[in-house]
């Protein structure tokens, strides 16, 4: 600041203007916006996903999004592009230029624990898929998620085998 001469009168500013220099200064790039996706991430992803992965940093417009499982990370890396457009459209602006999902653990989110081990979110529901308009298609994929349920169900369960016999030489 400089120093005020006598008889010179300093006019007051708001406190919006003052901040909106303080900004300006801090976040160049406006990119400030963009870190308003920790509040609506699990609004917008939905609980299966949210319980499983959060979003860890922002940096030069990608987003890093911290994953439970590889298996999820698997899954999300399908799901990117619609994520990234989703949450685009919720911040209003093109910011998140991509997303790179990293493996990691993750703190409880929404009352279950996110760093839950994989063999004990086999039993979870599904994450429900969104309305489908066309009634075909909708049935294809209850079948889809009704043959991966079973064949999950199929997989934790505990084998038993019975012994072999040997027959004499």
């Amino acid at each position: 600041m400089k120093p005020r001469t006598p008889g010179t009168q300093r006019t007051a500013s708001g406190v919006g203007d003052v901040l909106d220099d303080v900004l300006k200064r801090v976040d160049p790039e406006q990119l400030l916006p963009a870190y308003r996706i920790w509040t609506f991430w699990n609004d917008e992803v939905g609980d299966g996903i949210a319980q499983r992965a959060q979003p860890s940093r922002f940096r030069n417009g990608i987003l890093f999004v911290t994953v439970a499982t590889h298996s999820w990370m698997q899954e999300l890396q399908f799901m990117k592009q619609a994520l990234r457009d989703r949450l685009n459209a919720r911040l209003g602006a093109e910011l998140v230029r991509d997303i790179f999902f990293v493996s990691g653990t993750l703190e409880t989110v929404g009352g279950a624990d996110a760093a839950t081990p994989a063999r004990q979110l086999r039993g979870d529901p599904q994450v429900p898929l969104p309305p489908i308009a066309d009634s075909a298609l909708a049935a294809a994929f209850a079948r889809i998620v009704a043959a991966r349920a079973t064949r999950v169900t199929r997989a934790t369960e505990p084998r038993v085998r019975a012994p072999r016999s040997r027959k004499p030489r």
